[in-house]
């Protein structure tokens, strides 16, 4: 049997419909019992201990939960879970709001259908046939005989009654309402002073004496047989009656009942019983409780009297009145009955110390807080030393030790000290494949995106502190590179690196300037206090019998903080014996582990559970250092088969369990790494400590197989693999795949094929984001066992339709392929539970079998901008929970098919067509219009987060609407234009934690805000940008209490007041604002002054205040006129155009905190929407984090132009933006390469016509290579591209076969770019044009020309050298057309071999002074028909004499001029110097 689950108070609140009185069935003194319904569709009954209970209550509280958690036995009311939780409130007292606990204490049991026996029991007469009432007799009996003899302890009940024996569905009976219930060990009798028990049931010793012991149990057992025997009042019939008297009287009655259906030979026998249970009853009631007997005797007694079959005899055919009562009963066996008053009298208990210490640990993770014992001394040594060496460049400080000691964690304590406020910060984790590239790019990154918050007026620190984190390297030069690289070169640069590692050798190596620290282990006394600290000792009721116990504990732990911390949360929930067992475990001397570290680690892993250690040991799969994302993760532990749903958990809400479980133990760690997203639950990341790494690899041993490691082949009956190579048969690498359930594949460079996989026919995890996939190979279908399949980025354009067959998958992810569509037998994969098709955007309609995935819960359809009759499909898919159809063009008439989704937690619905057939109908009664909309999602009542962006322009919403969506925690009404009755929307959204009310501009929308935003007391997130402009100016007093109001939400992170004229000043309350991280003020025209509280806000990173132009400048933080922070030459400008035309702004100062840039994804409007990018000015090393990931924030991307960003030395990944058509990079002084980071993976750059690349004056190579192979080419649709002074640019390889149009100004090194021969993949080359200026070097050194065959038109400008003396240089230019040369004003003549251009048709010289003459092979070019000359005198002269060598061109055109103009044109090819008089003579000089 399950052990009790501990519940959440919202769990209970959700599974109860918030404690409704639909679902109340009793109320007692103790509290109230409602049924509740799981996730798992199981009925429950919750119990809720009333408030205001006294001292000894509690302690009955407490006494029920730990007697209940002891019982197990079919026969008694098993207990589910326990609720204990604190929930500070704010309440007023004396006048005062003062902050107070609410505690939440209930008990969750199996539901009882039939209710209590008091409920059925009636005279032999009627009701419950002979036959129920023998087995509830015999049930309660063993039920009893369980807890008196079957435990280690007995236990007495001492409240039995036909109230607390409950009846499940079946009618078994189970003894309930332990709160009385005492333990009876090696004494016999015990007195007591305590009212126990209830009156009727209570045997004369306790009346009369206070005795208890277990013949108390005996006398109420007695007493309830005789009811069941003979009904309610048959006890009162026998205390006026002589037993035998009441014997025979009692069969009596039922030979009555059965003369008229039942044989003589079941009445033989069936009276006999009736004889037998009503004697046990008598000698029950036996006043000397030593002539009563034991249940033991009871329970054999019963046994002699039952038939061979072990059942007791039944009639052939019941009484008219106990049919029909049966048959009642059946009727409401699945309705609540009303009068359960059981339940109610149920002592409530709870093991507090377990659930506080959770709670505690779980407050710390959210804060980002560790508890760090014993390190405060080390640390004051290590400042002191490191603040004497403050005078040298560079310092490098090693912190050795033991893995688990806590050298990280030291690490992070000096990190965040406030003498290193002002410093730059950066945290890179090495790990034990060293990359000094890759260290350097973060170092790089995190100077630019991640610097710790410092109050600079002026420039970037100049101070750093760098903490490398796990350094294994010992390779002396590989260390010697490494410092070299860590000496930024800026000699006003001051650093300061902190580097972690278990070896003394390379801690000697790599120091500089300062001696490494050897940390020491923590103190016996320390590992006790991390011990108490992590298993909630303080709390616990034992802990003072634990103490010596676990300070012997905590002296085997080694001085190691992970051992201490492991071993701490391990003995949370252990009792006293079971601490015991731990401290004698012979672990701690197994001669295989090397420390105690392993040790307690390995204990820790002992404890779990099975499928928490199936849950941790499957993490090995991934490499040390990996990011594991949370949502990945669980769906894999599900698809694996780990977790098992309960009675009262789903399987996901037991992986957030497992999750939390792994999280305390220290197995996970919560990532460093930021991640951004509204929504949270898909952005959390984790990663977990080198030592725990091992721990699951060593469990695991050769079921693993890890081929980024070397000397790693697995074993025979291998059931996890993780391979950087997925074009090589399984065999290859494996001996065994048929064992594999787990396959990743990592950093793979080469195409995907079907021998990958194909052979591993029980895998059950198919992992392949990380390869190049053409096409999803056909032997997928194999992999009957498969349940999660990750393929994204799926170059072709069909899904083989094999998939289908894979019944048992649940998990599909297609995300960001180019398939046309889905197979037309999708709906045979009915055990699908998550399909992601976002930016799937080829993808025009779903097969019509799409509505048999009824079991779907999580689908998106992001982007996908040409997927029709979505609406058509939604309406059978009853179990969804997230629905995306963002930006989702044609999605149809939703209304109906979305009431039906009543399971929804999340819908987004921004920028998509809903209202495309959602028109507005009139209302009779108003000029208002009412939305078809509210009436459909007014249904969805677990609705979390709901995005509206765009959907209304006008209308009116029914308070009914937002009454049913009050869990609600995400809220966006973006640009839902004259959207009225907001505020009686937020009365009742008060868990609202983001709310976007972004141009909302009706008047009526702002009436009442003040009063609501009183409710919100939990927002983050505020946007009313554009909003409150529609007060009127005259209201000064509303829009004043309105910004006072949201002063008070003390929460709030985020707020955006941008684009509101009619506000003039911002309150001093706004200092209240403490966690405050971004101010968007700008478009404030006419704000004055911002106040000076606003300095006090100490995480504010962001104030935007472009356009505020009557503000004074001086109130700004950060201002100062040398940084100019609000314009000039030094700022830095930021700025984003929408579709709509509207746009936003950034500016900022060039050495702006790098935090500026990285909360920027969190202040855009809408994100969708954005189509052109623009950046000017930014002066870091590197980009944000964001743009380095810019297609997840801005997808939408149709244009970007970056420009004067002098230091950045990397390109984002523009190449995967899927719309990107316009690229502009120009001054970026630091670039050198354009190459796979641009890229950022296969097929980059689907879209791109025209790319720009300008005063690039440091760029070297532009490797035009197709990524990967050659079916896989970049840049497929580039038509444009202009390469301008870029002075050492050499194209790569080969340039892309769609370019129809080069031109190359100033670049001479670009015109010798030698490239590969072009190979013709997918269509043809095109027909290309190009133009050279501004040339210096001789024409036959122009190797490009040479790998251009398809050159139509040549174009030639202003270049100074067009000698050719290679004879079969212009020969290969097959395909010119047309050649034109202009402005080549130094050049002579043409080259002599022209005429080797066979193919052109067309020459043109313009403004060539010095050409005089055409070379004699002209009149080779038979097929040349057009001759253009213009503004080059001696040419045109030597053409007029001799017309005739050219007699085969058609069509000529001659600039002529008069004989005063063919003078001057002489004399100026001459020099020769004119001087003009007004006579207009003409005079040499």
């Amino acid at each position: 049997m399950e052990e009790p689950e501990e519940l959440t108070h919202q769990l209970l609140r959700e599974i109860t419909d918030g404690f409704s009185e639909e679902r109340k069935v009793g109320q007692g003194g103790f509290g109230t019992v409602y049924m509740g319904v799981t996730k798992c569709g199981e009925d429950v009954a919750v119990k809720i201990l009333r408030d205001g209970i006294h001292d000894l209550d509690y302690r009955q509280f407490q006494n029920e939960f730990y007697n209940l958690r002891k019982v197990k036995h079919n026969n008694i009311v098993p207990v589910l879970g326990y609720c204990y939780e604190i929930e500070p409130i704010c309440t007023k007292y004396n006048g005062r709001i003062v902050l107070a606990e609410k505690i939440h204490k209930a008990l969750c049991f199996e539901f009882m259908h039939n209710g209590s026996l008091g409920n059925h029991l009636s005279d032999e007469s009627c009701g419950l046939d002979w036959h129920t009432r023998y087995k509830i007799i015999k049930g309660t009996c063993e039920g009893l005989r369980y807890i008196h003899w079957g435990l280690e302890e007995s236990l007495l009940h001492l409240d039995l009654k036909p109230e607390n024996i409950l009846l499940d569905k079946n009618m078994v009976p189970k003894i309930a309402d332990f709160g009385l219930s005492r333990i009876f060990g090696d004494k016999l009798t015990r007195t007591t002073q305590s009212p126990l028990g209830s009156l009727g049931y209570q045997p004369p010793e306790y009346i009369e004496r206070g005795e208890i012991s277990e013949k108390f149990d005996i006398y109420s057992l007695g007493v309830v047989i005789i009811r069941i025997v003979s009904g309610q009042n048959g006890y009162f019939k026998y205390q006026d009656m002589t037993s035998d008297e009441f014997i025979d009287h009692v069969q009596r009655n039922w030979r009555k009942r059965w003369q008229a259906t039942c044989s003589s030979g079941f009445l033989l026998e069936a009276c006999r019983q009736v004889e037998i249970c009503t004697k046990i009853a008598l000698n029950c009631l036996e006043n000397d409780s030593d002539k009563r007997p034991h249940i033991v005797q009871i329970i054999e007694k019963l046994n002699e009297i039952e038939t061979d079959n072990n059942e007791p005899p039944q009639e052939g055919r019941e009484p008219v009145c106990a049919r029909t009562m049966h048959n009642d009963m059946e009727a409401k066996e699945h309705k609540v009955i009303a009068d359960q008053h059981q339940y109610s009298n149920f002592m409530i208990g709870s093991k507090s110390y377990e659930i506080e210490s959770e709670r505690s640990e779980e407050t710390s993770l959210d804060a980002g807080k560790e508890l760090i014992f014993g390190r405060h001394e080390e640390k004051k040594k290590i400042m002191a030393s490191l603040l004497e060496s403050m005078s040298e460049k560079i310092v490098i400080l090693p912190i050795y030790g033991i893995g688990g000691i806590g050298k990280t964690t030291f690490a992070k304590l000096i990190y965040n000290d406030s003498n290193f406020k002002y410093y730059s910060h950066v945290w890179v984790y090495v790990s034990p494949r060293f990359n000094l590239d890759k260290i350097g790019k973060s170092i790089d990154s995190q100077l630019s995106g991640k610097e710790n918050q410092a109050n600079e007026t002026h420039v970037i620190s100049k101070k750093i502190l760098i903490v490398l984190d796990d350094l294994w390297e010992d390779n002396t030069f590989q260390l010697e590179d490494l410092k070299k690289r860590l000496n930024l070169g800026d000699s006003m640069v001051k650093t300061i690196v902190l580097v972690t590692t278990r070896n003394a050798h390379i801690a000697r190596k790599i120091c500089s300037n300062i001696g490494p620290y050897n940390i020491e282990p923590l103190t016996d006394e320390t590992c006790w206090d991390i011990i108490k600290q992590k298993g909630g000792f303080d709390a616990r009721h034992d802990k003072e019998k634990l103490v010596g116990v676990g300070k012997e504990i905590a002296r085997k732990c080694g001085g190691v903080a992970l051992a201490a911390q492991t071993v701490g949360s391990m003995l949370q929930s252990l009792k006293y014996y079971q601490w015991i067992t731990v401290n004698d475990s012979d672990i701690w001397n197994d001669t295989s582990l090397p420390n105690h570290v392993h040790a307690s680690l390995k204990l820790s892993y002992v404890n779990m559970d099975d499928c928490l250690k199936s849950c941790f040991t499957y993490c090995a799969i991934f490499p040390k250092g990996h990011k594991i994302v949370k949502y990945d993760l669980i769906q894999k532990w599900i698809s694996l088969g780990f977790i098992k749903p309960t009675k009262l958990f789903s399987t996901l809400q037991l992986c957030e369990k497992y999750i939390v479980q792994l999280l305390g133990l220290a197995f996970l760690q919560d990532s460093m790494s930021t991640t951004y997203g509204t929504c949270g639950e898909y952005g959390t990341v984790f990663t977990m400590h080198d030592l725990v790494h091992d721990l699951a690899i060593s469990v695991l041993g050769d079921k693993i197989l890890d081929q980024s490691k070397q000397g790693n082949s697995g074993g025979s009956k291998c059931s996890y693999a993780l391979l950087t190579n997925c074009s090589k048969g399984l065999e290859s690498c494996m001996g065994s795949p048929d064992s594999l359930s787990a396959l990743h594949f990592v950093d793979c460079r080469t195409e995907l094929h079907g021998a990958a996989f194909e052979c591993a026919e029980s895998l059950r995890v198919l992992d392949l984001s990380e390869c190049l996939i053409d096409k999803l190979p056909d032997s997928i279908g194999r992999l009957k066992q498969l349940r999660y399949l990750s393929a994204p980025r799926i170059r072709g354009q069909l899904i083989p339709e094999c998939i289908t067959k894979l019944s048992n998958l649940r998990y599909l992810s297609l995300h960001g392929s180019c398939i046309l569509g889905l197979p037309e037998s999708i709906g045979e994969m009915e055990g699908l539970v998550h399909l992601d098709l976002s930016g799937c955007e080829e993808i025009e309609k779903l097969p019509e079998s799409f509505h048999n995935l009824q079991n779907l819960e999580h689908v998106d359809f992001t982007d996908c901008r040409k997927i029709s009759r979505i609406s058509q499909y939604l309406a059978s898919l009853t179990k969804l929970q997230y629905l995306n159809l963002s930006n989702c063009k044609n999605i149809g008439y939703l209304p109906k098919a979305l009431s039906r989704l009543t399971e929804l937690h999340y819908l987004n619905l921004s920028y998509s067509s809903y209202l495309s057939g959602n028109k507005y109908v009139n209302h009779s009664s108003s000029n208002l219009h009412i939305i078809r909309l509210p009436e459909a999602l007014g249904s969805l009542t677990e609705l979390k987060y709901l995005n509206l962006s765009r959907q209304f322009t006008e209308g009116k919403l029914p308070a009914s609407f937002w009454n049913n969506l009050c869990n609600l925690v995400h809220l966006d009404l973006s640009w839902c234009s004259f959207l009225q009755d907001v505020a009686a929307a937020l009365n009742v959204l008060t868990k609202l934690q983001y709310l976007d009310l972004y141009a909302c501009s009706s008047l009526n929308a702002m009436e009442g805000l003040q009063e609501a935003f009183g409710n919100l007391t939990e927002l983050r997130h505020l946007n009313l940008g554009s909003c409150i402009v529609h007060i009127a100016c005259s209201h000064r007093a509303q829009i004043n209490g309105l910004l006072e109001r949201i002063c008070t939400l003390t929460k709030l992170e985020y707020l955006n007041l941008r684009q509101n004229d009619n506000i003039y000043s911002i309150p001093e309350t706004v200092g209240n604002l403490r966690k405050l991280h971004t101010l968007d003020l700008s478009q404030c025209g006419n704000l004055r002054r911002l106040p000076p509280s606003i300095y006090e806000i100490d995480r504010l990173k962001l104030l935007h205040t472009t356009g505020c132009r009557k503000l004074d400048r001086s109130t700004v933080p950060w201002y100062t006129r040398s940084s100019n922070m609000f314009g000039g030459s030094r700022s830095c400008h930021f700025r984003l155009e929408y579709e709509s035309g509207y746009y936003q702004e950034v500016l900022a100062p060039r050495n702006a905190k790098p935090e500026v840039w990285e909360t920027v994804p969190g202040d855009l409007e809408s994100p969708n929407g954005v189509s052109r990018f623009h950046l000017k000015g930014y002066n870091r090393v590197r980009f944000p984090s964001w743009l380095m990931d810019i297609r997840a924030y801005l997808p939408n991307l149709t244009s970007i132009n970056m420009l004067d960003l002098p230091n950045c030395n990397i390109l984002p990944p523009f190449g995967q933006l899927p719309n990107l058509e316009y690229l502009t990079i120009r001054r970026m002084d630091n670039i050198k390469k354009i190459d796979a980071d641009l890229y950022g993976g296969t097929r980059a750059f689907p879209r791109l016509e025209r790319f720009y690349m300008i005063d690039m004056k440091c760029l070297e190579e532009w490797n035009t290579a197709y990524s990967g192979d050659d079916t896989l080419p970049v840049f497929p649709c580039l038509r444009h591209v202009v390469i301008t002074h870029c002075p050492r640019l050499r194209l790569k390889l080969r340039l892309p076969l769609s370019v129809a149009r080069l031109q190359v100004h100033n670049s001479d090194e670009v015109m010798l770019s030698s490239l590969e021969k072009q190979a013709h993949v997918g269509a043809p080359a095109a027909r290309c044009s190009l133009q050279v200026e501004g040339c210096v070097v001789p024409l036959h050194r122009w190797s490009l020309l040479r790998h251009l065959p398809y050159l139509e038109h040549l174009t030639i400008k202003n270049c100074s050298n067009l000698t050719c003396c290679s004879p079969d240089f212009l020969g290969g230019l097959t395909s010119l057309q047309t050649l034109t040369v202009e402005g080549c004003e130094s050049i002579m003549s043409l080259p002599e071999r022209l005429g080797d251009l066979t193919s052109l048709t067309k020459l043109e010289i313009t403004e060539c002074k010095r050409i005089n003459t055409l070379p004699d092979s002209i009149q080779q070019l038979t097929g040349l028909q057009s001759l253009n000359i213009s503004r080059c005198a001696q040419l045109v002269w030597w053409y007029e004499e001799n017309k005739m060598k050219l007699a085969h061109i058609k069509n000529e055109s001659l600039e002529t001029f008069s004989w005063f103009q063919r003078i001057i044109m002489m004399c100026e090819s001459e020099d020769i110097k004119l001087s003009t008089h007004p006579s207009k003579r003409c005079t040499i000089l």
